[in-house]
């Protein structure tokens, strides 16, 4: 091919790369071929593109040639040169080939053809009308590279489609706004590092005086995380609409996703129960350990009470137990926040960690929820250069000090193993 024929493919390829939506691309496609002078020198008269209905191809669009006059017009599926083009994907179309229907074909073009097919649900024709006087070779091979590149693009499309309908589904699982439960301030954020994440957060009302607090965390990032993040919140909920306790509900899960056959990646998972007098029951699955910031500035970590759900289909999951008093914050987080680390280059490539997240909630105690979230989010990335390396999820759980609820001697005694 000539430079002009090359810069010809660039100027389609850039195009291809740079389209929104498939059927803009190709119209976009269809006009450079039919009007660049380098095609013309091929041949190119003229061009047409067929949608695929049930049972035949609709032309839509139609430059040069019979121009609009032919728009609206089908061919049918089982023409002998359609079932050819859908057999080969790329077809030269002429009165030598098997079927050629010379009314219909004069009806469409008065020329020959070549007509390549991609794309599915819905296949698309994009058909070229043809003058032999260039070189047909060369011809074919620049529809092979677009066909290629189209479909490359389609593909594409399709899968950022998919990560927007997961992230969609995604959306619509982490609560909107977060149910109000008397004597205590709650909010939370999810931040992904990619368009999806493998993060996820629930406070539901489980029964009347029962507020369940759900974090979790799959391996990873990305879609594959995202959808397992989906199935945790499900399977949760439906635990929670049977009245199952923390434990069982926990290790079925855990037995779901080994299940899967995707016990390879594991999820870990931080679930609790919280009543109005600050008690909270909870099992830890492997998740990084809440922290309560007491009213003396002492610190506590919810321990783990088994493993990360899915590599062990028969774990053991105990229970916690633990009590906010008055004035009191439980943290809970994921390890994107911990892990938040600086470029090699900084002086001090140490991860953001436990001793700065303790030190901001420390310094905002007296701030509402939501303050204390946004605050520890905005440090969170000031820390590290650069986008989210991983999903990063907090939520505070705030316990407040107005005068009408229980002082904390009123409160169940904590043993003091859960606060260590």
């Amino acid at each position: 091919m000539h430079k002009r024929l090359y810069r010809s493919v660039e100027d389609v390829l850039d195009r291809i790369d740079h389209s929104a939506g498939d059927e803009r691309m190709l119209r976009d496609i269809l006009r450079e071929l039919v009007e660049n002078p380098a095609t013309r020198d091929l041949g190119v008269v003229s061009g047409r593109l067929y949608r695929q209905e049930k049972d035949a191809y609709r032309l839509f669009e139609s430059l040069g040639g019979k121009g609009e006059a032919i728009a609206g017009k089908t061919v049918g599926r089982d023409y002998q040169v359609v079932r050819d083009l859908e057999a080969r994907r790329l077809l030269v179309i002429s009165p030598e080939s098997p079927g050629f229907d010379p009314e219909l074909e004069a009806d469409l073009a008065g020329v020959d053809s070549a007509a390549i097919l991609v794309g599915s649900g819905p296949a698309y024709i994009l058909s070229l009308g043809i003058q032999h006087h260039g070189s047909e070779e060369d011809l074919l091979v620049l529809l092979e590279t677009i066909r290629a590149a189209v479909g490359l693009k389609l593909r594409a499309q399709a899968l950022a489609d998919q990560v927007r309908q997961a992230s969609t589904i995604q959306q619509s699982l982490i609560p909107p706004t977060l149910p109000r439960f008397a004597g205590f301030d709650i909010a939370a954020v999810t931040v992904p590092a990619d368009d999806v994440g493998g993060d996820v957060y629930d406070v539901q009302e489980v029964e009347a005086g029962a507020l369940g607090v759900l974090i979790a965390d799959a391996s990873g990032h990305g879609l594959p995380a995202a959808l397992q993040a989906r199935d945790v919140v499900i399977g949760m909920r439906m635990g929670q609409s049977k009245g199952e306790k923390i434990t069982g509900m926990v290790s079925r899960l855990n037995r779901v996703i080994h299940d899967s056959g995707l016990a390879s990646r594991f999820i870990s998972l931080f679930y609790g129960e919280l009543e109005p007098s600050g008690n909270l029951v909870y099992v830890n699955g492997g998740h990084c350990p809440p922290l309560l910031l007491a009213n003396d500035d002492e610190v506590f970590e919810l321990m783990t009470c088994g493993p990360v759900l899915g590599p062990l289909p028969d774990a053991v999951y105990r229970r916690g137990y633990v009590a906010l008093r008055p004035g009191e914050i439980l943290i809970l987080f994921t390890d994107g926040v911990t892990e938040r680390g600086q470029s090699d280059d900084d002086d001090e490539p140490d991860d953001f960690g436990r001793d700065r997240l303790v030190e901001a909630v420390k310094e905002l105690r007296h701030e509402p929820a939501a303050a204390i979230v946004e605050e520890i989010l905005a440090r969170v990335r000031a820390y590290g250069r650069g986008p989210l390396a991983d999903d990063v999820t907090i939520l505070v759980i705030k316990r407040l000090t107005a005068a009408n609820y229980p002082p904390a001697e009123d409160l169940t005694p904590v043993p003091p193993s859960t606060r260590r």
